[in-house]
């Protein structure tokens, strides 16, 4: 049996931990979904990128534009990035982000490429590039994706085959499709194994037939997720979900997390009481088992820049200007 908590086992383990009926009078199981989301949100996410170990880390590569300009990624959480990449002829050139504060340092002297190629800032939603005349092809933007909102397994379809790809367009064919498919305009591909990650994202399909139980997308838009893709898999609604796309040990920490939440609202302080004490045993013990992915290899530390160098390039630029 699954470790694995679905939208429809996490809502089960709920009910049990804090005792609150089927009939749904008290609690729906729409609602105990919201309470879990929200928990995510605020409970488990901040616990998860304190570790540094890159569990929910992706990255996009966006095409080279004049301006220099690119948007933060809509799905990363808190609207941040983890690093920016510039790749050339296959090769990736490391950046380095400064402060709005420290942008007269770099932009003075337009020849200076030493000086002011290869940083970014970030201003708005957006990283922008100092000098914008380096020659490169793309820019990786790594960052945090945004858990998708937990959902019953019936919002989404089970892939039940492997992909067919016939040039142009990748079918990928499922035992049973919700019908409400037919009017969903993106979609994601979620893992249904642990991690259980978002695998891709913001799909457009080309056709999607809930008869036939079939959804096709451009070839140009799924293929370089193909590798990834397996038999089991869920195909659900953009930013939509049936399982959490956290570690699996996290799950029943969730159930917990929820399950207290409820007990709160209902006043019941024994069970509250109790509920908190079993909580923050597991949260000792579940962030342990998460943390140090990798025990035996220490993590190699190379400063990232000449501190020294950055020092005095910025006191020879406040001396041209007559600082």
């Amino acid at each position: 049996m699954s470790r694995i908590l679905t939208g429809d086992k996490l809502v089960e383990s709920v009910r049990n931990r804090a005792f609150v009926p089927n009939d749904t009078s008290v609690y729906t199981d729409q609602n105990i979904l919201d309470i879990a989301n929200e928990e995510i949100d605020v409970q488990l996410l901040d616990k998860l990128l304190a570790l540094h170990e890159e569990h929910l880390t992706t990255h996009i590569d966006v095409p080279r534009n004049d301006e220099g300009n690119y948007d933060i990624p809509y799905r990363a959480v808190g609207n941040k990035i983890r690093d920016v990449v510039l790749i050339s002829g296959g090769t990736q050139y490391e950046m380095t982000q400064i402060s709005i504060g420290e942008l007269p340092d770099y932009t003075y002297d337009s020849n200076a490429t030493s000086n002011g190629f290869d940083k970014f800032y970030v201003e708005s939603n957006q990283v922008k590039f100092v000098h914008k005349t380096r020659s490169y092809d793309t820019v990786r933007i790594y960052f945090y994706i945004r858990p998708n909102v937990l959902t019953k397994v019936e919002k989404s379809a089970a892939i039940s085959q492997a992909p067919t790809n016939n040039g142009t367009e990748v079918t990928i064919q499922f035992t049973s499709i919700p019908n409400s498919f037919a009017s969903i305009n993106t979609f994601d591909i979620v893992g249904n194994r642990t991690p259980n990650k978002i695998k891709a994202w913001d799909l457009v399909p080309t056709e999607v037939n809930t008869s036939l139980k079939y959804i096709k997308f451009n070839t140009s838009d799924i293929e370089e997720y193909l590798g990834d893709i397996k038999v089991g898999d869920y195909v659900c609604q953009a930013e939509e979900s049936p399982v959490p796309n956290l570690p699996t040990e996290m799950h029943p920490l969730l159930a917990q997390l929820t399950a207290v939440h409820i007990l709160e609202a209902l006043g019941d302080s024994e069970g509250l009481a109790n509920a908190q004490r079993r909580l923050d045993k597991m949260n000792a013990s579940v962030m342990s088992l998460v943390d140090d992915r990798v025990e035996l290899a220490p993590k190699k530390i190379r400063p990232r820049n000449g501190v020294l160098n950055e020092a005095r390039m910025g006191r020879s630029n406040r001396k041209r200007r007559g600082r």
